[in-house]
Order: C-alpha cells, then sequence, then structure tokens
C-alpha cells in the first residue's frame, strides 16, 4: 500500500505499535510489598531469640569462622579460575570463527586489523581494556554484517558472543598458553556459513516455541530457508562474491539462482534474488534497473522485512536523484512493512530520511519527522539508531540556524554514540558542535569540542578525518 506523501504526520497511519501506559509490573510491587511484610514479621519472629543463650563458646566460634573463611575463598579461587579466559585465547577464537564461515579476504583483513591493534594493547604493561573492548566489538561487528549480508537475516552471533565473555573475568595480559576449556569455540567440520550458524539460531527458534509464543510473534521471527540444496548453494555462492565486491561474478550465479527459482517454484527466494540483484545494480548507478529489480521483489514476496528493505532502497534513490514525491512515497511504504512487524529500527531510518528531505527544502514540517523517529528510534533501544536521529536531527537545527536546538541534540548523538562504541560517529558529531560553537561565538570551547573530536578519531583509522581535524585545531 502506497501512502500520499502529504497525509498528515499527526495521524501517524504507517506506525503499527502497541499504545500501552507503562505500569509498574505487579510482580514487582508484590514483591516490594512482600519483601516488606516478610521482614516485618521476620524481626518480629527474631527479637525473643536475642537473649538465647550462645550455643557456642568464643574460641570454637573464632576457629568455625576461620574454617567457613578459608573454604569460601578456596571456592572463590576455583570460580574465578573457571570464568577467566585469556585474551589470547579469545583472539584466537575470533581468527577461527572468521575462517570458519568463510570470510571474504577484504572483510577479513579489514577485521584483523582491529585484531592487530588488540595485540599490539595486549602486550603493553598496562593494557587500554577500553580500546581493546572497542576495537573487539568493531571487528565482531564486521562479521555479523557478513553473516547478515550472506543469509538475508539479522545476525549479532559473534556480537552475542563478545558481550557473553565480556562478563567473564578477562585476563588482559597476552599468554597464547592460558587456555580455558570451557570457553574454546568449535565448530562443525566442513560445514557452510548457514550450517554453522544455524545452531545458535536454531536454539533461539526452539526456546520461544516453548514459551507457545502468538502466532503474530513466531511470524516476526520466522526465517524463511530455500529447501532446494542446489537454489541454497548457487544463492550463498552469489552472495559471497557480492560481498567480496565481484558484481560480474555475483550477478552471474544469482541468474543461476533465478533460474533455479523458477525451475523448483520457490517464489521466497526469487524475491530475495531479485532484491540482491537490485542491491548490485544499485551501488553501480544502474539506476533504472536497480528500481525494476527492487519493484519485481516486492511483487514476489508475501516477506514484510524484504518488502520494507526494497522500498527503503527504491525511496533512497529517488530522494538521490531528488524526485521528492516517489521517494516520499516509497519511504511510507517501508514504514508501513516495518509497522507490521514491528521493525522499530527501520520505521525510525525512514522517518529520518523523510525529515532530511523536509529540512533541505528548509520545510519545518521537517521537525514532526525527526521527533516521530525518535519515538520509534526509543521503542528500537538501538543506540546506533537514537544517536543516527539524534545526528540528523541536529544538523537541521543547524541548517535552520538554532544552534541551541543543534547543540542539545549534537549531545544527545554523542552519548548515544559513545554508548554504542562507535568512535567514528562521536568524532563526527563533536566535529559537527564544533562548528555551531565557533559560528555561535565561543572559540574556546569549539576548541574544547574538536579535541574530543581528535581523541575520538584516532580510536579509528579514519586517516582523513585525524587530518581534518588537526589542521582545523591548528587554524585556532
Amino acid at each position: 500500500m502506497v501512502y500520499n506523501s502529504m497525509y498528515p504526520i499527526g495521524a501517524r497511519p504507517y506506525i503499527v505499535r502497541d499504545n500501552k501506559k507503562p505500569v509498574k509490573r505487579r510482580g514487582d510491587e508484590e514483591s516490594s510489598q512482600f519483601s516488606y511484610s516478610s521482614q516485618s514479621s521476620q524481626n518480629q519472629q527474631e527479637e525473643p531469640q536475642i537473649n538465647e543463650a550462645p550455643k557456642h563458646n568464643g574460641q570454637q566460634q573464632l576457629i568455625d569462622s576461620q574454617k567457613a573463611q578459608k573454604e569460601a575463598t578456596t571456592a572463590y579461587n576455583a570460580n574465578f579460575k573457571n570464568s577467566t579466559v585469556n585474551i589470547a585465547q579469545i583472539i584466537k577464537d575470533f581468527k577461527n570463527t572468521a575462517a570458519a564461515i568463510g570470510t571474504p579476504e577484504e572483510v577479513s583483513t579489514e577485521a584483523n586489523s582491529y585484531l592487530t591493534l588488540i595485540e599490539t594493547q595486549v602486550k603493553k604493561e598496562v593494557p587500554n581494556v577500553k580500546l581493546i573492548k572497542s576495537n573487539l566489538k568493531n571487528a565482531s561487528s564486521l562479521l555479523d554484517s557478513y553473516i547478515t549480508e550472506t543469509l538475508q537475516r539479522p545476525s549479532k552471533v559473534v556480537e552475542n558472543w563478545i558481550e557473553a565473555l565480556f562478563l567473564q573475568h578477562i585476563n588482559y595480559k597476552f599468554d597464547a598458553d592460558e587456555v580455558n576449556s570451557q570457553f574454546l569455540v568449535k565448530f562443525p567440520d566442513g560445514k557452510p556459513l548457514s550450517e554453522v550458524i544455524a545452531v545458535d539460531e536454531d536454539e533461539e527458534v526452539e526456546k520461544k516455541e516453548d514459551k507457545k509464543e502468538t502466532p503474530a510473534q513466531e511470524t516476526k521471527t520466522a526465517v524463511y530457508v530455500p529447501q532446494d540444496a542446489e537454489l541454497k548453494s548457487l544463492f550463498l555462492q552469489a552472495k559471497k562474491y557480492s560481498y567480496a565486491n565481484n558484481p560480474k561474478k555475483a550477478m552471474e550465479i544469482f541468474q543461476q539462482a533465478l533460474n533455479r527459482s523458477s525451475a523448483v517454484n520457490d517464489t521466497e527466494t526469487q524475491s530475495k534474488i531479485l532484491f540482491e540483484i537490485g542491491q548490485i545494480y544499485d551501488k553501480n548507478d544502474y539506476l533504472s534497473q536497480a528500481l525494476t529489480s527492487y519493484d519485481k521483489s516486492i511483487k514476489t514476496t508475501t516477506d514484510n522485512n524484504i518488502k520494507t528493505k526494497a522500498h527503503f532502497s527504491m525511496g533512497k534513490i529517488y530522494d538521490d536523484v531528488s524526485q521528492f514525491d516517489p521517494a516520499i512515497n516509497h519511504y511510507m511504504s517501508s514504514i508501513s512493512y516495518a509497522g507490521e512487524n514491528e521493525n522499530f529500527t527501520a520505521q525510525s531510518n525512514s522517518l529520518t530520511k523523510i525529515g532530511n528531505m523536509y529540512s533541505e527544502r528548509y520545510n519545518k514540517n521537517a521537525f514532526d519527522f525527526y521527533s516521530e523517529a525518535k519515538l520509534m528510534a526509543g521503542e528500537s533501544k538501538d543506540t546506533k539508531t537514537k544517536g543516527y536521529v539524534s545526528s540528523n536531527t541536529a544538523n537541521a537545527y543547524k541548517k535552520f540556524n538554532e544552534p541551541q536546538n543543534a547543540l542539545k541534540f549534537y549531545s544527545d548523538a554523542i552519548k548515544e554514540y559513545k554508548e554504542a562504541q562507535s568512535p567514528l560517529k562521536t568524532a563526527q558529531n563533536y566535529k559537527s558542535a564544533s562548528e555551531v560553537m565557533l559560528n555561535y561565538g565561543n572559540p574556546q570551547k569549539a576548541k574544547s569540542l574538536l579535541q574530543k573530536a581528535l581523541a575520538s578519531a584516532q580510536q579509528t583509522d579514519n586517516v582523513q578525518l585525524v587530518s581534518e581535524i588537526k589542521t582545523k585545531l591548528k587554524a585556532m
């Protein structure tokens, strides 16, 4: 369904979300009341025991206390040892993970650049733990992006593994001989990426089924996998070539997969292939062909996730060539399908794009869309999404020459991106805030913000940004 671009924003016809009022859980209320009453009654019961004669003399109590303390210390040391993993083991397992899922050389090289930074840190006398964690998250994000692209479904399996390790005791002093078998990562021999990753996801599906979720929830988490082995193999091969930036080979195999999907009458996989072909055309600026492929993908599928992404991609193409009405219509359609799946991140991104389009035309209706985008970002609980909305809102206020509002939203964006451990975005927003402050007539504060931008930029491999910030600082 396509919505009119001038539909009043206040009605919000395209957002599907629960309008439940936030209430304190009954369990929490009962728990707190129960604790208070129980404590009161317990105190009343214990009071008569205060004057009871001790069962042991003082010496025996001391012996018992020392024995209990010794046993507790022994148990603590054993538990600490069992839950400690050396950084060397994490790095090795990470590299094995990348190899096991067949990571393309381009992605592997980029991930290894982060691992190299980690290896440099852990060999120092006092490793920078914050920097190590940040680089591990960046590297894991790269692998998850590859997995997501390849399997055509969201995956955070590597990031979740890293997050789980952060909850353990990590020895940041590099020691390859210190191995904790409880944390070793094992992979099935000779299995393709889809099967390696499917293990964790299948477990999640089983857990959800055990909870007897509603049909709507099951639809939201369902993942479609091609049943035909040849089709599945062709699709994964083509995805790898696409990710490795070999569009010619990717298109060749996608065409074979498209023919195979027609032969076995698998329209859902056919839709995904058409979307991937559209992506290749899109990246190589064959915009007419990209739009045709996206449109066919939408008409072939019943998957709202594919429809959401395809409409968003079409909206972005029209947006890039300044075709306002069709861009708005496709963004709105993307929001609508995302709403049916309660995909708050996708809704927020499209609303932000629409806000940007109005802002570029100096139309203050932009802030209505930014406001809606902020609500959706809050629902998503995703710090990067919240940072994205705040950053774009700040840019709009900067354009409308409202420095105080711009600085407020840059501050919000920096906070969210810091929490998301995204030093590049943090640096960019510090830099933008510095420019606003300079125009606002406060060069001292502008310089301070620019120095913070430099500190964040130096945590990235963006040499151009670092150089640009240094040049600005010298000019101050």
